[in-house]
């Protein structure tokens, strides 16, 4: 064997070697915890068996639903959601007024939310009283500012996160002791709104979508300080489902999972914003294209947020605090 042969062969070895000591992709210490995932839609490729398989293979115990994406040719939205509920159980918590809520803005706009009085939206409230009423546990995303973080173009707008709607439906959530997912996109009028309605009614709670979708964690902080009654959930900060919008706003991305050229990672004034309020964050799927996008979030879950945290947090975030 020629001098080249050999040195081919040892750096072959040296580099089988190291590659025994790289986790593979998608490999997490957290990948035993189960998670709690309290923001989901259930888009319109899915089928309540694929959704199960789905929460087994990466270990979903509990989903909390933000709305069913419906159509004419699958169903509305809620006869979807109860479609799951049926064939998962209680693990899968069905929300309410999501197609009441988007119908009544296509027909009347943003008065719906902000007239102090208004017919329509007092038929919605009653509807959505009368289902908690019933025994359903979870209210449905509401969008009081997603001027430009929203797919549908109807919901680009911002509406004062204190308007008559707001507030009806945190008097609800109040009543049947559950929280008020809120996607509100940071904006200085937005957070004085948001802080008159957590001032007005401090014994509600607030889940605060995506974490504010455009926040810094220095954003975020002064206002966990202040209000103990608002939870963040994590979902659509991070790869693969911002791989196009990073482009437009870099400042949403707060962590990812690993990949060919880069290692998994939480930024580091989230992680210690995380670590200051353990009991303040949830993860979440959100909206997904496919199934292999769900196993990529879920991926990017363990390895870029619960992986960076510490134990006792990760356990937290995963699921005690959506169980609490």
């Amino acid at each position: 064997m020629n001098r080249t042969s050999k040195y081919f062969l040892g750096l072959m070895a040296y580099l089988l070697g190291l590659a025994c000591h790289i986790p593979a992709l998608g490999q997490s210490k957290a990948g035993d915890l189960p998670i709690a995932d309290v923001h989901f839609h259930f888009m319109l490729f899915m089928k309540p068996d694929e959704l199960l398989e789905r929460m087994k293979k990466n270990n979903i115990s509990w989903v909390v639903s933000s709305g069913a994406i419906g159509s004419p040719a699958v169903g509305n939205p809620w006869v979807r959601d109860w479609e799951v509920k049926k064939y998962i159980g209680n693990r899968f918590v069905p929300a309410v007024g999501g197609s009441e809520t988007y119908q009544a803005e296509r027909s009347e706009g943003i008065k719906f939310y902000t007239d102090v009085q208004n017919a329509r939206r007092d038929a919605v409230i009653t509807r959505m009283n009368d289902l908690l009423k019933d025994g359903h546990r979870a209210i449905v995303e509401t969008f009081p500012n997603a001027e430009s973080t929203s797919a549908d173009p109807m919901r680009r707008r911002r509406l004062p996160t204190n308007a008559p709607f707001f507030k009806e439906a945190m008097q609800l959530a109040i009543r049947y002791d559950m929280p008020l997912p809120m996607h509100m996109q940071w904006h200085p009028d937005s957070m004085h709104e948001l802080e008159a309605l957590l001032t007005e009614f401090p014994q509600g709670r607030v889940v605060w979508s995506h974490c504010g979708n455009t926040t810094s964690a220095k954003e975020v902080r002064p206002l966990l300080e202040r209000f103990s009654n608002v939870y963040c959930d994590l979902g659509f900060r991070g790869m693969p489902q911002l791989a196009h919008d990073r482009l437009r706003d870099q400042g949403r991305t707060i962590y990812w999972p690993e990949s060919t050229f880069k290692k998994a990672d939480l930024l580091p004034d989230w992680r210690q914003l995380i670590e200051d309020f353990p009991n303040r964050f949830m993860l979440s799927i959100d909206d997904v294209q496919s199934w292999e996008e769900y196993d990529a979030v879920v991926a990017a879950n363990r390895t870029g947020v619960l992986d960076k945290l510490s134990s006792s947090t990760a356990e937290k975030v995963a699921y005690k605090n959506a169980i609490k």
